[in-house]
């Protein structure tokens, strides 16, 4: 599956494969994410830019895939704040590609986001985390 010839306006796409190390971004989700289209998709340039109040429950959603028992299919709502300083809030879709035979080996995942004008209640980033832990 390419995801890099589907249409997409409004709705960033990525697509990370762990076994190639290739990493793709549409342009879609870099004008989501405020940086300029030519940016390599980069996860540390992608944490700078969630809210810093969500970025804990981010990146433990974003672990998920080297830990056991990784879900395949993951959302969550959180908030980005762009270089002008603007904070927007998006809806991520997530799935992740298993290795055959092997439950617990995440080869590959890909998903979009997609601005959204405010948070499900039930599907906040930081809901999905025990912040206390």
């Amino acid at each position: 599956m390419d995801v890099r010839h589907w249409t997409t306006d409004g709705i960033g796409l990525f697509d990370i494969n762990f076994d190639t190390g290739e990493r793709y971004w549409s342009c879609e989700m870099r004008q989501l994410l405020g940086i300029p289209r030519d940016t390599p998709a980069d996860f540390h340039l992608l944490l700078q830019r969630v809210h810093p109040v969500d970025r804990r429950a981010f990146y433990a959603i974003a672990m998920e895939p080297f830990r056991p028992y990784c879900p395949e299919h993951k959302t969550s709502e959180f908030r980005i704040v762009q270089a002008d300083g603007s904070v927007h809030w998006v809806h991520l879709e997530r799935v992740a590609i298993f290795r055959a035979n092997a439950v617990h080996d995440v080869v590959r995942v890909l998903g979009f986001i997609v601005e959204i004008s405010e948070p499900s209640e039930h599907r906040r980033a930081w809901q999905w985390v025990d912040l206390a832990a």
